[in-house]
């Protein structure tokens, strides 16, 4: 019964798995181990070993509840696989492939001496499993005893034994551990050199062929273009069949990459804390690309000379058979695709060639300036070019090359016609997020070519999220930030834009002219009026303007398309870029680079696209930073006197901007003053008073009648508290500060507002006006010097009676 419920057939196959208990695995064990040892038995078993394994896969890793099976049961499975399957048995081949998947994918444990003793026998190389000892060497601990029986498989004549030698020994788990040496990584690399360098050019005859008393005819194997090759054998040359010596060929040109990144990171000279990094980020393998990189490995001559050999050379002299056979033209377009993803791995290894022996790079790098300028204009290679940027990027300063103008042409041209390109941006997005220190500190990349950068998460702003954390703070300095803020409250924009731009390529309209209007975002991007405001938009450099006059009327036209997914989705990522930028702002120690600022973001806070949500999350963020601005350097209120006079005289300026208007009347009350900034005199203050004092009374007009905003008791409350604060500290101003509290309090029956905010507007006047009346009191505690906020005051005695004195006053004028 147990078995049949671990393996009900159909659409419930799943939800019965679920349902495994312990005492159906163990039903399941007590079936499988009388008839595993009996060949005649393999289909039987093959179907209770597939139960077995569906049930034990439902099992969290690491869980408490995950049952062990019967060691008997496991040294049976074991010997299993340490003898080849008998292929003419019926089920044999199933029942060994189904042991190893369960040692390989379950959480099922084998013990060390157990996985030595299979890694001994004669079919454990042969067989494929070098997955099942990674795994189970790495939760037994004993992958070094393994290296040496893997070392014998790489070194064996079996194809089968060779491969599984490989694929075990350039394991990034052996990396981390350094269980391989100098001399089994010098065996690697001379197998390697081997299979690269010295492979027929004749294909393997036809395992199904009739032909049983003649001999096949010899074919050699083609080019892509279809001409038969007389040169060394790489993976662009194709045949009907392989040989195995042609099958590890492949095979080593796809481990190589992997093996010097792993001679690296085992042999460089980093430091230890940067071998921990790197060994780190391989062992989150999903996200090893992404990772920022530290400062690449070197390796000195003798260490080349021993761990790498004859590797490096023919490594070299692979790819540059490689590049040279990317100049044919396939036949197939399976062929073309190949020979893309060929010239993206041969750059990649010469990239790494270099950094890990500087001898190679002057002749190298000839030979990838001259595929950069024969591939640079064809939009199939779109892909190889950025691993041609990171080549540049890498070894330019090596042989004196100022690679300013290749960086242009990739930002300004390849990004922009490739967003399409998944592949592309992906690794356009991974080069930036590994090299984002270096490129911050050593070029201009970020700084000039962000606009071309961001383009990438307007059109993928799910995928890059995450990436654009990273990128922001290093694009930012004092000549970018602005435009970069900009950028960002614009984003959604640029994805509209481009998304309308890419529409245009597929409906054909013919150019409005000036005077016309469009009807649509496709017609105004064929209007010679709007089409410069979407090119601006969808500009590749910087430092062509930080914003533009005709804005809201972008906002306009693209208005039918800011409701869409990928709209939606950009706003919401620019709240959280946002927060970032204002984060890393307040890091500056420069007062008057931040007070340039608040004029920009007073401006911004009305210039917004029409999308609710995005609008009232960037008000609250602008309302709360402003603040925060102010409080970390309170001169800005000084410097820009001007703007902010400008912004808070006016009423019409609350209008959907209530707490940006109140937090910033509450930092003019709270910092207009001497002892922030000895530029802010008695003329300075009254200008702020007088501008708040007009605000003051127009409000108390609006809320004398039924319809106004409900907000406004909240602004008038904050302005009541920055005049009395203003007049504490120029003396003249107290009458005139007394007179309009006084008409506050007055107009407490003709204020249209509930009763409990009414009360509290009035008390807080009549508070401001016994205060007031005690110039020397008022002046302590509404103008209180800077060091209260570290709570100085508490701890100084000869602060307290003054204090203490003025309450008194208080107190009594109260009673």
């Amino acid at each position: 019964m147990a078995a049949s419920t671990a393996s009900s057939p159909g659409k419930g196959s799943p939800q019965k798995a679920k349902e495994t208990t312990r005492e159906d695995i163990s039903a399941l064990c007590s079936s499988i181990e009388p008839l595993i040892t009996i060949p005649e038995k393999s289909a039987e078993c093959s179907s209770l070993l597939r139960q077995l394994f569906q049930a034990l896969q439902t099992c969290p890793s690491g869980s408490s509840s995950i049952p062990s099976l019967p060691q008997s049961l496991i040294r049976k499975m074991l010997d299993v696989l340490s003898e080849s399957p008998q292929l003419k048995v019926v089920g044999s081949m199933n029942k060994y492939l189904l042991c190893q998947m369960i040692f390989s994918e379950t959480a099922v444990e084998v013990t060390a001496s157990d996985l030595v003793s299979l890694a001994a026998s004669k079919a454990a190389g042969s067989a494929n499993m070098a997955n099942l000892f990674l795994t189970q060497g790495h939760r037994s601990k004993c992958l070094y005893k393994l290296v040496p029986h893997a070392k014998s498989w790489l070194l064996s004549q079996d194809f089968e034994s060779q491969k599984t030698g490989l694929t075990f020994l350039i394991s990034d788990s052996l990396v981390q551990g350094k269980f391989v040496d100098e001399d089994t990584a010098a065996a690697v690399s001379e197998r390697l050199s081997h299979w690269l360098s010295n492979t027929g050019l004749v294909q393997a005859s036809n395992p199904r062929s009739l032909n049983l008393f003649g001999k096949d005819e010899e074919r050699m194997v083609t080019e892509v273009d279809g001409t038969p090759s007389t040169n060394m054998f790489t993976v662009l040359n194709i045949g009907q069949y392989y040989t195995e010596e042609q099958l590890m060929n492949i095979h080593s040109f796809s481990c190589l990459y992997k093996w010097l990144c792993n001679v690296a990171k085992r042999f460089g000279s980093s430091t230890e804390a940067e071998v921990e990094g790197a060994a780190a980020a391989a062992a989150a393998a999903a996200a090893e690309d992404r990772q920022p990189q530290t400062q690449r490995p070197k390796l000195d001559k003798a260490t080349v000379s021993k761990v790498l050999g004859s590797l490096v050379p023919k490594s070299v002299e692979y790819c540059f058979r490689l590049i040279d056979q990317c100049e044919r033209k396939a036949k197939v377009q399976m062929d073309a695709e190949l020979q893309v993803s060929s010239l993206v791995e041969a750059v990649k290894i010469l990239d790494m060639i270099c950094s890990l022996d500087e001898d190679q790079t002057a002749r190298v790098f000839q030979e990838v300036k001259r595929l950069n300028t024969r591939i640079s204009q064809e939009s199939r290679y779109s892909t190889v070019l950025i691993y041609i940027v990171t080549f540049f990027f890498h070894h330019s300063a090596a042989v004196v090359h100022d690679p300013r103008d290749t960086y242009e042409f990739f930002f300004t041209k390849s990004v922009p016609e490739n967003l399409n390109n998944q592949c592309f941006v992906t690794a356009v997005v991974n080069f930036v997020i590994k090299n984002v220190d270096e490129i911050a500190e050593k070029t201009d990349i970020l700084t000039d070519y962000f606009p071309s950068i961001f383009k990438i998460l307007a059109w993928y702003p799910r995928l890059f999220m995450e990436d654009f954390t990273s990128i922001l703070p290093p694009a930012m300095n004092y000549e970018t930030s602005v435009e970069i803020f900009h950028l960002l409250l614009d984003l959604p924009c640029v994805t509209a834009s481009l998304e309308v731009m890419e529409k245009a390529k597929k409906v054909e309209v013919s150019t409005q002219s000036a005077d016309s209007e469009p009807a649509n975002a496709i017609e105004a991007f064929h209007n010679v009026r709007y089409k410069p405001l979407f090119l601006y938009m969808t500009r590749s450099k910087g430092g062509q303007g930080d914003t533009i006059d005709r804005l809201s009327r972008l906002h306009a036209v693209l208005s039918e398309g800011l409701s869409g997914t990928r709209v939606m989705v950009c706003c919401q990522v620019v709240i959280i870029l946002l927060r970032i930028w204002f984060i890393h702002v307040l890091e500056s120690e420069d007062a008057v680079y931040l007070a340039q600022l608040i004029p920009v973001i007073i401006e911004r806070s009305s210039i917004l696209v029409a999308v609710p949500e995005l609008v009232a999350d960037v008000h609250k963020i602008f309302a709360n930073q402003l603040v925060a601005l102010i409080k970390a350097y309170p001169s800005m209120v000084t410097i820009q006197q001007a703007d902010i006079r400008e912004f808070i005289q006016t009423t019409a300026n609350m209008a959907g901007r209530l707490q940006i208007y109140s937090n910033l009347v509450y930092a003019v009350g709270e910092f207009a003053s001497s002892k922030y900034s000895t530029d802010c005199t008695s003329e300075t203050i009254g200008h702020f008073y007088e501008s708040l004092e007009v605000v003051a009374y127009e409000l108390l007009g609006q809320l004398s009648t039924q319809e106004h905003d409900a907000g406004i008791p909240k602004v008038l409350s904050t302005i009541v508290a920055a005049l009395a604060k203003l007049a504490s500290r120029c003396q003249d101003l107290i009458p005139r500060a007394i007179l309009c509290l006084t008409k506050v309090v007055k107009q407490e029956n003709l204020i249209m507002v509930n009763p409990t905010t009414k009360n509290f507007i009035v008390q807080k006047a009549s508070s401001y006006i016994a205060l007031l009346k005690n110039p020397d009191t008022a002046s302590v505690i509404l103008n209180p010097e800077p060091e209260i906020y570290t709570a100085k005051w508490h701890r100084n005695s000869t602060s307290m009676p003054s204090i203490l004195r003025g309450i008194e006053r208080i107190l009594r004028l109260n009673d």
